[in-house]
């Protein structure tokens, strides 16, 4: 009798473990809180393994606590850094297309994935901090300054949403005038690899190129495997390539002879 109900509480157990969905079995937070703090710190480095594996940490704190709202919002911001990235690097390429295509295609899909989140958390201070981030890389700088104004009003105050502040401003600044801004922003925020990117993309638009070298190699210091930053110092570096000029033949050329065998000097005896 007594295995009998053993069985059945085993088996109702099972039933339940079955039937429960996985959501809502209690995960704590903190392992959750944890991968996110360390996908937000490779996060910062920008750099092209960085961000992916950002990417996958906050997809992994994703599973392991799915009520976390930070953790897709901060998704979404690390896939505006990797959009933007994509954008600016297909700007310096001849055949960048298929790579500038892709950055638009992850910029919408990060923004898809934020609009059902601030509709259902529209005060909360990590999706607003994620939309302000995409409207300061897409160069809004009066939706930025009100999203920016609303995260901080949330309790969000961190390097990110100084970023997106600095990016609206410098977008609304032009060439010249976001030099300074970006400039100031990298001295101000050392950490963050992204105004440093900026910066290098800046000064090559503005001929500075031995500037733009300095910058990138205070960027590699920061992040010594950042793999676009790399292959930009390549290109800038790479000699440029070489142009073949056609020049008519003048008027009074001789016409050209028939083709034949040029003629031998003798030998010596012969």
């Amino acid at each position: 009798m007594l295995r009998k109900q053993a069985g059945l509480v085993a088996l109702t157990a099972l039933s339940l473990a079955v039937l429960l969905p996985e959501a809502a079995v209690p995960v704590p937070a903190e392992e959750a809180r944890r991968l996110v703090d360390q996908a937000m710190a490779l996060a910062a480095l920008d750099g092209e393994a960085d961000l992916a594996r950002a990417t996958a940490l906050l997809e992994e704190a994703e599973r392991a606590e799915p009520r976390l709202v930070q953790t897709r919002a901060d998704r979404a911001l690390v896939e505006l850094l990797e959009a933007a990235a994509r954008r600016d690097e297909a700007t310096q390429l001849a055949d960048g297309a298929a790579l500038l295509a892709s950055g638009r295609d992850l910029r919408e899909r990060a923004l898809e994935e934020l609009r059902p989140l601030w509709r259902a958390h529209p005060s909360d201070a990590a999706v607003l901090r994620a939309l302000a981030v995409y409207s300061g890389l897409d160069g809004n700088a009066p939706e930025t300054a009100r999203l920016v104004a609303q995260a901080r009003a949330a309790g969000a105050a961190d390097p990110w949403i100084d970023l997106a502040e600095m990016a609206g401003r410098a977008g609304a600044a032009g060439r010249e005038g976001s030099v300074p801004i970006l400039s100031a922003f990298v001295a101000s925020h050392p950490g963050l690899g992204r105004p440093r990117m900026m910066l290098v993309r800046a000064l090559i638009d503005l001929g500075r190129t031995e500037a733009a070298l300095a910058a990138l190699d205070h960027l590699l210091v920061l992040s010594p495997n950042h793999a676009r930053a790399k292959r930009l110092k390549a290109l800038i570096l790479s000699p440029p390539p070489a142009q073949v000029e056609f020049r008519p033949a003048p008027d009074d050329a001789p016409p050209p002879s028939p083709p034949g065998l040029l003629p031998r000097k003798p030998s010596g005896g012969r």
